[in-house]
């Protein structure tokens, strides 16, 4: 039979083993989140890239194609089989051309680099590493200042282009979101640039800036 010594004994051996199985459990913890807070949600705003100049250059030759397979057919439908194989080329061409046009239009390009926000950098983007063009880039805003500029880098040529916004700091829990309104261009080396944005106060997440060079 065990006296009140020996049950206070095997009492404190048990607190004691739970406070050796807890104790480190509750340090890892601590020191798993020694680096953790509120985390920053930092603003961005769309880029999209339209090379005007290339386009025109498209066309052109698209036009030469055209031209060239609607007389390629007529001289087929008077019996030259001979131009069948000038024709299946023609149109390969063609297509091709076509895809190069509709990938322009929409903005898709291969950017080599941007410095930034106001000179720091470069700033990477998926394509860096795939390299394969997109068709909207995020370029992130510095949060110190009202206003942002960024060095564009394509095909060996570089662009200045500048934009201004109104910063707003919300904090909620374990989170600091910085929204940025209004944002506008104010200075640029394209030959172009337009803002869109769906709401009158131009949040910069929801805003596509459209440079045309």
């Amino acid at each position: 039979m065990l006296n009140l010594y020996d049950m206070d004994l095997k009492g404190f051996l048990n607190w004691s083993l739970f406070v050796l199985l807890t104790v480190p459990l509750g340090i890892l913890s601590c020191q798993d989140c020694r680096d953790c807070g509120p985390s920053t949600a930092e603003p961005f705003v769309n880029f999209q890239f339209f090379n005007i100049d290339s386009l025109t250059k498209v066309e052109d030759t698209l036009f030469v194609l055209e031209d060239s397979l609607e007389t390629v057919m007529t001289g087929i439908d008077t019996g030259n089989t001979d131009l069948d194989t000038i024709r299946v080329e023609l149109e390969n061409n063609i297509d091709a051309y076509e895809q190069v046009k509709n990938d322009i239009e929409n903005g898709k390009i291969k950017i080599d680099q941007v410095m930034g926000p106001n000179g720091e950098g470069p700033i990477y983007f998926t394509d860096s590493l795939t390299n394969d063009s997109l068709t909207t880039f995020r370029f992130p805003l510095d949060m110190n200042y009202d206003t942002c500029s960024f060095i564009v880098d394509i095909n060996g040529n570089e662009d200045l282009v500048g934009v201004q916004y109104i910063r707003e700091i919300d904090y909620t829990s374990y989170q600091i979101v910085v929204r940025v309104y209004e944002t506008e261009v104010i200075e640029y080396t394209y030959d172009s640039v337009k803002v869109n944005c769906d709401k009158t106060d131009c949040i910069s997440n929801e805003t596509t800036i459209k440079v045309y060079f």
